[in-house]
């Protein structure tokens, strides 16, 4: 389970990266140890690999426009950001999408495990979809003024239930009755 503490550590240490990286200030980054970086953002998984693409990120910032800052891609139109940052290696669907809603505040979906999951539950997608074919179906669909928030909400919501969190096996999931979710519950009696 998710505790409050543990996503305050996350929190904490993804800011400090995300406002380094974000504000102009990588070298801090791009000089640091990879155990540190992974040490930073190891709650969120998958930490290796993820630092080894945010140094990849900051050397090549580095070399093709001379600082490690991303606030030239404000000038850029959506897709130009997704033809920019598509370039990096290790930048897929999701990081392009996560920074064009948060940092860019353009209107945009990003699908992770946990959206992906809940819109399968739901059954918002469509049979087959896979995370990329499922973030292009659900922007298409969701209303822009929604995007945010709700992103946020099934993020979160995938993070804390029982019944939605992958990790917990499909064991778990299978023992725990629909009724468990609140989510899931409220969607049926609607």
């Amino acid at each position: 389970m998710i505790t409050d503490e543990l996503c305050e550590v996350g929190f904490d240490s993804m800011w400090e990266i995300n406002c380094v990286f974000v504000f102009g200030h990588g070298g801090k980054v791009l000089g640091a140890d990879s155990k540190m970086i992974e040490n930073a953002i190891r709650c969120g998984g998958l930490a290796p690999t993820k630092a080894s693409c945010i140094k990849n990120l900051l050397r090549c910032l580095l070399e093709r426009k001379g600082k490690l800052c991303l606030e030239y891609l404000r000038d850029f139109s959506v897709d130009e950001v997704k033809a920019e940052l598509s370039l990096f290696k290790g930048i897929g669907p999701k990081t392009v999408s996560c920074v064009l809603m948060f940092h860019l505040q353009h209107d945009d979906f990003p699908v992770d495990t946990h959206v992906f999951e809940i819109a399968k539950a739901l059954g918002w997608l469509p049979a087959g979809a896979d995370r990329n074919k499922a973030y292009l179906h659900l922007n298409q669909r969701i209303p822009n003024k929604l995007k945010f928030d709700l992103n946020c909400l099934l993020y979160t919501h995938g993070k804390v239930c029982r019944r939605c969190i992958k990790k917990e096996g499909t064991k778990i999931r299978k023992e725990l009755n629909n009724d468990s979710c609140p989510l899931l519950h409220y969607c049926r009696r609607n």
